[in-house]
């Protein structure tokens, strides 16, 4: 869980004004290349994508009527994991036979603070989702309800969701989690002050090559006059 005394939550305003595009490419340049979740699975689901957080993980699973069931836990469970500032990445393990977030859980997540929402599973009440703000990214939508077929078994533990260059990503609660239109990035909280200090320095970069090209420098020229990449530090190690 992840406390309102977490020293990377004043990081998440300076997070939040960086593209994904900037820190994916910090990323593999420190050397964690395997960071971005898969845009051919998540969607965003309303107009409201853009969003910066710290993760509170949270996983469930079909509901399997055999003679030992595995007993499930509320939903009450995840609402008090959440703290201002987090982004609930929940694991519905893919179950897309019902949606396990509908427009009440949004309500309630948004009324804690809680800045997104990512879900490898089905969500509904779209409309009412994006009449509440809340940017939320998931894999399927659906009308039917998954409370009969669907619970929430672990809170607080770390979760592996489709990612976009290999089969999957780690997100451990406490991680940085970043989203915008061009799709959703993690950042280990172990790298997160050198991935952000370090994204902030290509914006800037960045922005000087867009106005050297607006004054008429070729691509090539402004690229050559302002190296992009040269003060990324490595984070990563092989493997990564």
């Amino acid at each position: 869980m992840v406390e309102t005394s977490d020293p990377l939550l004043p990081l998440l305003e300076r997070l939040a004004r960086l593209d994904t595009g900037q820190v994916s490419d910090v990323l593999d340049e420190a050397g964690l290349p395997h960071h971005a979740l898969a845009s051919n699975a998540f969607r965003p689901v309303g107009p409201a994508v853009r969003f910066a957080g710290v993760a509170v993980c949270a996983r469930g699973e079909p509901i399997v009527h055999g003679l030992d069931p595995r007993p499930g836990l509320p939903m009450t469970v995840l609402d008090r994991a959440v703290i201002p500032g987090a982004v609930v990445v929940l694991d519905a393990g893919g179950y897309v036979g019902g949606a396990c977030v509908g427009g009440f859980v949004v309500s309630e997540l948004r009324r804690l603070g809680c800045r997104g929402l990512v879900v490898n599973g089905a969500v509904r009440d779209v409309r009412e989702i994006a009449e509440l703000g809340l940017p939320t990214f998931s894999t399927a939508v659906t009308p039917v309800n998954a409370s009969r077929r669907w619970t929430l078994v672990d809170v607080g533990k770390p979760v592996a969701l489709p990612c976009q260059t290999v089969a999957s990503v780690m997100v451990s609660p406490g991680d940085l989690v970043l989203g915008d239109a061009d799709g959703i990035v993690v950042v280990d909280r172990k790298a997160a002050l050198t991935v952000v200090e370090d994204a902030e320095a290509l914006a800037a970069i960045e922005a000087r090559i867009g106005d050297a090209m607006r004054a008429g420098s070729s691509r090539s020229e402004a690229f050559a006059q302002n190296p992009r990449f040269a003060h990324i530090r490595r984070v990563g190690g092989p493997g990564t």
